[in-house]
């Protein structure tokens, strides 16, 4: 039986008893990572999860004392009994021993003891993302809940939401960070580490950032499509790929347009939307010619899977 395996057994069993189970729980001041950290009202406790019982895992659950109520060790079930030496350490350190049979039973071999003192840090470290996360306790590979996983989850969130290029100030206005110096941190790790969702680009001295449109993400291009104003849409509607249009063109491609319309008055039909459009990344300039536009690769798969059609 696998650690992450343990998690959920052992979730339903501490909320039958009231309990709320965080996994994969990082506390600055120890510098270490709790399997799981439950919660009751002011109670909080801790559950180390192993595959075999150990001296090392008893190490491990002792560093949580002072920090936590109770203490667990979580093994999977075996029929033979604890050596004498091993039962004493756990009795004389106030450790609890939880079993987990192969069919998911939980059995309490030890009753850990109350400690009636501890420091807040443990508390303190939970957040909602630990609770709502998909992540169990014991998992490796990376899936841990990281003061710096819950930054870029919330950054993420709000670049999403927005749909626009956003400067460092706007996000920083709109998520907390646990970097000491966000600006310069936040930059960088948007830049190197998180390139697969998130994209950058410089104007005016000035870095922005935008969360990418990826392939394959229907739902959101349709969304994205139908949160358009009409004009907007009506735009792009008009823009083809293979050819670069003017807004004369544009214009009197619209719904209810004329060419003759759209020669005297194409900037007040068609210069806005163009703006806004360029700013999603959904529509370029033409860097040779004269105020002439199409649409990008992005553009083109918003209009495919957005409305369903070919550009």
């Amino acid at each position: 039986m696998r650690e992450e395996d343990m998690y959920e057994p052992i979730k339903a069993w501490m909320g039958e008893r009231g309990f709320t189970s965080y996994p994969e729980v990082e506390c600055k001041h120890l510098g270490g990572r709790a399997d799981i950290v439950v919660t009751s009202g002011q109670l909080v406790g801790v559950v180390e999860m192993k595959q075999s019982l150990s001296l090392d895992l008893i190490e491990q659950a002792l560093r949580w004392r002072g920090f936590a109520h109770y203490i667990w060790i979580a093994i999977p079930y075996q029929p033979k009994s604890f050596k004498k030496f091993v039962s004493m350490v756990l009795r004389d350190y106030g450790i609890g021993v939880l079993t987990i049979s192969k069919f998911g039973s939980v059995w309490p071999a030890h009753m850990p003891k109350l400690a009636r003192r501890t420091l807040p840090d443990l508390k303190e470290a939970l957040t909602e993302h630990h609770r709502t996360a998909e992540v169990k306790g014991g998992q490796s590979g990376g899936g841990y809940i990281t003061p710096y996983r819950i930054t870029m989850k919330q950054v993420r969130h709000y670049l999403t939401k927005e749909n626009e290029w956003r400067t460092l100030k706007d996000i920083l206005d709109h998520c907390e960070t646990h970097y000491a110096s966000p600006r310069a941190s936040l930059a960088k790790a948007l830049w190197q580490f998180e390139a697969a969702w998130c994209e950058r680009k410089k104007e005016g001295g000035k870095l922005y950032f935008r969360a990418r449109l990826l392939e394959g993400s229907e739902m959101a291009k349709k969304k994205a499509l139908r949160m358009l104003p009409e004009k907007q849409v009506n735009v792009l509607l008009a823009l083809s790929a293979k050819e670069w249009r003017t807004p004369t063109v544009i214009a009197g491609m619209l719904p209810g347009g004329n060419v003759e319309k759209a020669r005297r008055f194409d900037s007040l039909y068609v210069n806005s939307p163009l703006k806004a459009l360029i700013k999603k990344g959904w529509v370029e300039k033409n860097p040779v010619g004269r105020g002439q536009y199409r649409l990008t690769e992005a553009g083109q798969a918003v209009m495919k899977d957005g409305a369903g059609g070919e550009s």
